[in-house]
């Protein structure tokens, strides 16, 4: 271990209980790690069952329940309140964290004392009994059981998902405004600014990890650092691309959520994220179509028409994807439309 590699952290877990065998593999690749923590924080969500079984099996760990199940943002932002480190690093409860990530991170930390929020790369990794090859953009690249396993298995496998898209320093809120851009796993966040942002609220699963991660850019540059320290799980329930009516309203209540708290400091205005929001909002509008789902459709729909301010985004929601396609090429033909990153200048992330 280095002699600079000194970190004041907590970690903070939210869980649901579904899997205790998965938390404590969590578990374990957060005490294997070259810097330890203060304290390690597991929240469950509204699991009382959960917490008296966990507890049992792991005395070292502070346990936080609350009253009703609420989702991984709300159980997230009960462990910032508990945490009493000066940084808070999370994890999900079925990822793993390579020894040396906090190592590595405390490293950094050291030698620029300006940052407040800081996230690596990652591997996505999938169990042989899986079966997946990917996950809406993400591609597997490890398979295996254990950190051994996928420690072993990242020496020589390819990297099938290009990270660059992480490297969002100098433009980290619009950037964030725009789409995802991080997972929360592998994020370590200064905790007193983390307690000065609004809380996440329930109801806003899939899209709370992008909605903390995105306040956390309201007031800091997220640094990244390029080595992949986080194994990343991939599972069927990630997938945006199934018809979910609620899954979609969730993720459209986030982005207007992270407008309505951080907004004020975007670069850019509302209407010129149109184009991509469109994008995003047809993956979540057209299964509903397709499964005859008209109802959810409609109110998914309207949902999302409040953030798109422009006629012609909102009416090309309602075009059939051939006609969209053929549209938009034949302006891009005219006049090439300008990315989020065109509009703010400097090297685009992949």
């Amino acid at each position: 271990m280095s002699a600079t590699a000194r970190l004041d952290y907590d970690v903070v877990i939210p869980t649901h209980g579904r899997d205790l065998d998965l938390l404590g593999a969590t578990l374990a690749s957060v005490r294997a790690q070259s810097v330890p923590a203060r304290s390690v924080i597991v929240v469950v969500d509204g699991n009382p069952e959960a917490v008296e079984a966990a507890r049992r099996r792991w005395s070292d760990v502070d346990f936080v329940q609350t009253t009703h199940c609420a989702g991984a943002g709300v159980a997230r932002q009960a462990g910032i309140e508990r945490a009493g480190a000066e940084w808070v690093a999370f994890v999900d409860d079925d990822d793993l964290w390579s020894p040396r990530k906090q190592e590595v991170t405390a490293e950094h930390l050291a030698a620029h004392p300006g940052c407040s929020a800081v996230r690596t790369a990652f591997w996505t990794f999938t169990t042989p009994a899986a079966g997946l090859d990917r996950v809406s953009e993400l591609r597997a690249e490890l398979v295996g059981e254990t950190v051994a396993d996928l420690e072993a298995a990242a020496k020589t496998a390819p990297a099938l998902n290009d990270m660059r898209y992480l490297d969002i320093e100098g433009h980290s809120l619009d950037l964030m405004l725009e789409r995802n851009r991080g997972v929360i796993g592998s994020s370590v966040v200064r905790r007193s600014l983390l307690q000065s942002l609004p809380p996440v609220p329930g109801g806003v699963r899939p899209g709370e990890d992008h909605l903390l991660l995105t306040l956390v850019a309201r007031d800091a540059e997220w640094e990244l650092l390029p080595e992949r320290l986080l194994y990343y799980r991939l599972h069927p329930g990630q997938d945006t691309r199934r018809p979910d009516p609620t899954a979609a309203r969730s993720i459209i209540r986030s982005r207007e959520l992270a407008w309505q708290f951080a907004g004020d400091r975007a670069t850019l205005p509302l209407a010129a994220y149109g184009p991509t929001y469109r994008r995003e909002f047809r993956r979540l509008l057209w299964p509903l179509l397709r499964g005859r789902e008209v109802r959810e459709f409609t109110r998914t729909y309207r949902a999302a028409g409040t953030l798109l301010p422009r006629v012609t985004d909102r009416a090309l929601l309602l075009a059939p994807e051939p006609l969209v396609w053929r549209l938009v090429h034949q302006r891009r033909e005219r006049r090439p439309t300008p990315s989020i990153q065109d509009l703010l200048g400097g090297p685009a992330p992949a």
